[in-house]
């Protein structure tokens, strides 16, 4: 996507009750929105007017999703997926006032942070001849995924780089070119299938490859701020040559065409595709989109889709940073990474469980899906902490699953504190462990796993309560109801280490 909680500027979004929200999440969001004014995404003014084919209605209830991000970066030491090759974010917030300073800059490059070396575009572009899983095996993903409550999955075709997981006839950088014609594409498709999840696939209109003699690959709000800087080449060099009018218009026309020739693509080689995740803009040479939605929907009629292609579409996407605090009255997804980065980093470490699970609740609470992103090796493996995570979220989704499968948020005039779900006469309530906001990359995000105290949480403006169990071991939980507000006691031996569910049975 951008995607972009990237590691290369850790900025953690932290954990956000209901309503609470640290300054780091904003920070991250702040970084989102300067990195998808790069490739053309406005969510803020996009416009979500759902489907309403019946094949595509399963979208609202999905409730939870995996991303699987990858790419040729996984075949180096790199810290994430494409943004490497975008330099000069330790400038992002500075104006360089001093031509000696900028002279400097450029002449020794000094555009990354320490941790994260220069890569240039075309170093990045050179792993392709390194990138040939050996262990590729998606279907051991899905499985996993799937005991783990996912309902969807998400894969990253072609992200901003460029380079292609299937092998397109469409240009030249993909793995019809470096992999003998392999289709990493397919198997991914095959596995949801079989394991009845249904099948997304993520396509980057931006494409930084083919784009490589027209963009410029300083980080864009650095170049913004200071127009002194020279545009940088694909080698981080100085551009000396700037394309006519004429050739502008001409490699437009071809870019568009690209696009166009492989979401065709991926809509026509693998049957039925549920769900395709644009992230960002391309036009052509007359400032028309690249490939038309009713062009889309004439090849995959029951297709779900996000707006960031086209600037309207199926359901609104969120990322990093869940900024609403009331239910949402179209579709919509929130996007979010499992470890601190969006694809794969052999340093990075997974959020706490508590935490994520309380992302879930609360983004169910909203009535929002929560896509949730990792990422496999260079060899096509995820890494074995993977599969322990999503063996906790499986033991907590066979206790608590229920009160995310098929809930909505609660009806109108119904308040829970801290959030809650409703499905028919039944409400579930959600208590979330209290985090500190201390993150490093290098750590995990700690979470005050102790509990302290009994909890009160309570539903206002509901029927009578009829009994109130903590869901899993059915425990009764003493409660007051005092007009319409009930008032339900946790006691501290009873609350776990993730969420606890507490299960209200409301008497009509």
């Amino acid at each position: 996507m951008t995607i972009t909680s990237r590691i290369k500027n850790p900025v953690l979004t932290g954990l956000m009750l209901c309503s609470l929200f640290f300054g780091s999440a904003l920070a991250a969001d702040q970084q989102a929105a300067e990195e998808h004014a790069l490739i053309g995404v406005n969510e803020a003014k996009a416009i979500a007017t759902h489907t309403l084919h019946p094949d595509a209605q399963w979208f609202p209830d999905a409730g939870f999703g995996l991303f699987i991000h990858w790419g040729i970066y996984t075949a180096g030491a790199l810290h994430d997926v494409s943004w490497p090759m975008i330099v000069g974010e330790k400038w992002r917030d500075k104006r360089i006032t001093n031509p000696a300073e900028r002279e400097r800059i450029i002449r020794e490059r000094d555009y990354n942070k320490e941790e994260h070396p220069v890569i240039t575009p075309n170093e990045y572009w050179k792993l392709a001849m390194k990138f040939n899983p050996s262990s590729y095996d998606p279907e051991k993903w899905i499985i996993a995924a799937k005991e783990a409550g996912f309902t969807y999955a998400v894969l990253v075709t072609q992200h901003h780089e460029g380079y292609s997981l299937w092998p397109s006839a469409a240009d030249d950088f993909n793995t019809r070119k470096y992999m003998g014609g392999r289709d990493l594409v397919k198997p991914f498709v095959e596995a949801c299938r079989k394991h009845g999840l249904k099948v997304g696939l993520y396509y980057s209109p931006p494409n930084w490859h083919f784009d490589r003699e027209y963009m410029n690959f300083l980080y864009y709000k650095v170049a913004r701020q200071n127009p002194e800087f020279p545009e940088l080449d694909a080698d981080l060099n100085p551009r000396k040559t700037k394309p006519s009018a004429a050739e502008t218009a001409a490699h437009q026309k071809a870019y568009a065409e690209l696009v166009r020739r492989q979401i065709e693509e991926l809509l026509t080689r693998y049957g039925k595709i549920d769900l395709l995740w644009f992230d960002g803009r391309v036009e052509d040479d007359q400032k028309q989109v690249a490939i038309s939605a009713d062009r889309i929907r004439e090849l995959q009629p029951g297709i779900v889709m996000n707006p960031r292609l086209h600037g309207k579409g199926d359901f609104r996407t969120y990322e990093n940073v869940l900024p609403i605090k009331e239910p949402v009255k179209n579709w919509a997804e929130f996007c979010h990474d499992w470890t601190y980065v969006w694809g794969y980093n052999p340093q990075a470490h997974f959020r706490d469980n508590a935490f994520i699970l309380g992302e879930l609740v609360r983004s169910r609470s909203l009535g929002v899906n929560y896509l949730l992103s990792i990422g496999p090796d260079k060899n096509g493996e995820l890494p074995p902490d993977a599969y322990k995570n999503m063996a906790v979220v499986s033991r907590w989704m066979k206790a608590n699953g229920e009160s995310i499968d098929l809930t909505k948020p609660l009806p109108d005039g119904e308040k829970a504190s801290p959030c809650g779900t409703a499905n028919g006469k039944t409400r579930y309530l959600f208590r979330i462990p209290r985090f500190n906001d201390k993150y490093s990359w290098k750590g995990p995000f700690e979470t005050d796993r102790a509990p302290r105290a009994a909890e009160t949480l309570t539903l206002m403006g509901s029927a009578p309560a009829k009994s109130v169990v903590l869901l899993g071991p059915g425990f009764p939980l003493p409660f007051k109801q005092v007009d319409k507000t009930i008032t339900i006691t946790l006691p501290v031996e009873r609350q776990g280490g993730l969420v606890d569910v507490v299960k209200v049975e409301l008497a009509q």
